[in-house]
């Protein structure tokens, strides 16, 4: 609604555009009230856009703009009311100056100032209006929306609107009671008890109105955090998270420690999809955030920038892997050690070995990868299964119980390295008759064996040294004639002589 059409002056007198839209001469400021209908925050129409007024002198003078800005929306109302609000609000405003004598019908009529803008208002100074019938109730909040720093006391007040008597106050935080049954309400912030606060206002138990506020508490970023995440294989998981702080963090910066990968930089908390077990590690991230200064008694101002470091470590569980040795001999009377070889995350809380025999099962529970057989006999001979067993938590808090398995066979030998322990007690001792029997057979053998020696000695000597005939002509040497190569005969030394003749030369 409003008392003239400026966009028609504007068409028809262009050169009088900027003085319409400033002054609006004619009293074509239109308003509106958010929420809505007949109560809330007044907003300006100016510009092209819609924005929350910010009236100067609005705590002076609000009860008679009030009665003019209702007329101008055209409630016939006289129980028109001027709701004080608290503290700095930030934004967009339309700002100028308001002096209304109540009898106006149009904001415009009033003594108007410039239009301006501007980017934060103080609550007195913010047009906050309710058109009220004769027998309407209204309760609102002063302040909608409340800052303040994590370990700062607050207050606020709830204001009720109405021509009954007699009501009584009650508040709750984040919908629970609180025992605080008076209109002004005293708090202390705390970042884990930030939400909501209610005010309800009743008369006889029957309900006459209520309304809320938001409480933001600013907290700074934790200089140093760890933490673990738990994921499954194909999960997507987030390093961080924007609620580390208040305001949000504005960057983040993050690598892997386990590489030597460089930094990445995003505006929004690092997500890695599709996480695999060689994503399990440790990961750095550091965090900026714009730090915000608040006092109990001054608005918030911004200051330099705050920086926080968090250690991510990223779990992916997965059952026990065992690896064995498929079969271990041992020698009957000795001792052997077996072992299972068990990959798993978490570790093992539990390890489970097993022996089946022929004579029956037998278990043991340990939390040892390793079973050490002792003296070993007939009786520890058979199949060895050891079972591993491991926690497995989600990253949805359930907990399940993986379990892996490896089967050892151990077979028990004689110490000669002949059959098995088992063997020999299965099959029994050999009898008299077949043992005598072998006995005589290898002693012909023996014999057989020696004699074939000597005759392969005997051979070896007769080729060695031929048998030669008689020397005929005695001791006498046997003279041999050889011709050089220039025909002349000579005669070479004796072939052999007797000891004796050899001596006396």
């Amino acid at each position: 609604m409003e008392y003239c059409n400026p966009g028609l002056w504007r068409s028809i007198v262009p050169f009088f555009t900027v003085l319409f839209s400033s002054a609006c001469v004619c009293g074509g400021i239109q308003v509106r009230l958010d929420p809505g209908p007949n109560y809330g925050n007044v907003e300006m129409y100016h510009n092209g856009t819609w924005q929350r007024a910010c009236l100067e002198s609005f705590n002076y003078f609000g009860r008679n703009v009030s009665h003019v800005l209702c007329k101008q929306l055209g409630f016939n109302t006289t129980r028109n009311v001027a709701m004080p609000q608290t503290g700095k609000h930030h934004g967009l405003f339309w700002h100028t100056g308001s002096n209304c004598s109540r009898g106006e019908r149009h904001l415009s009529q009033c003594h108007v100032g410039i239009i301006t803008n501007r980017t934060s208002c103080y609550g007195y100074n913010i047009p906050r209006i309710a058109c009220l019938s004769d027998n309407e109730t209204r309760v609102d909040i002063a302040n909608h929306n409340i800052t303040v720093a994590d370990g700062l006391r607050f207050s606020t007040s709830c204001y009720v609107y109405t021509p009954h008597t007699g009501f009584s106050y009650h508040w709750n935080h984040n919908w629970k009671n609180v025992s605080y049954p008076r209109r002004h309400f005293h708090g202390k912030a705390n970042r884990t008890e930030a939400g909501n606060l209610t005010c309800s206002v009743s008369l006889n138990g029957k309900t006459l109105g209520s309304d809320s506020t938001v409480i933001n508490v600013i907290y700074p970023l934790k200089r140093m955090q760890s933490k673990i995440i738990y994921a499954k294989v194909g999960d997507t998981v987030s390093l961080s998270e924007t609620d580390v702080s208040l305001p949000p963090p504005e960057t983040f910066t993050w690598r892997s420690l386990d590489t030597n990968s460089s930094f990445v930089r995003s505006v929004t908390p690092p997500v890695m999809s599709n996480i695999q077990q060689a994503d399990a590690g440790e990961y750095i991230v550091m965090i900026q955030q714009p730090a915000y200064h608040l006092t109990p008694h001054a608005p918030a101002y911004r200051g330099n920038y705050s920086f926080g470091v968090q250690l991510v470590k990223i779990r992916v569980p997965y059952p026990p892997s065992i690896q064995c040795e498929e079969i271990v001999r041992v020698a009957n009377g000795q001792s052997r050690t077996v072992q299972c070889k068990v990959d798993s995350y978490p570790r093992h809380h539990m390890m489970t070995w097993t022996l089946a025999t022929t004579a029956g099962t037998r278990t043991q529970s340990s939390h040892r990868d390793t079973y050490h057989i002792v003296n070993a006999s007939a009786g520890d001979e058979g199949n060895y299964t050891c079972r591993a067993t491991n926690n497995l938590t989600y990253p949805d808090g359930q907990v399940e119980t993986g379990t892996g398995t490896c089967v050892i066979k151990v077979k028990v030998t004689s110490p000669s390295g002949g059959r098995s322990a088992a063997e020999s007690a299965a099959k029994g001792a050999p009898d008299q008759e077949t043992t005598t029997s072998s006995a005589v057979w290898g002693g012909l053998a023996l014999v057989a064996i020696v004699v074939i020696g000597l005759l392969v000695a005997v051979i070896v000597l007769v080729i060695r040294h031929p048998y030669t005939k008689e020397v005929p002509n005695g001791d006498k040497p046997i003279e041999m004639t050889t011709v050089n190569r220039a025909g002349v005969a000579a005669i070479s030394g004796p072939l052999y002589e007797n000891a004796q003749d050899h001596r006396l030369k």
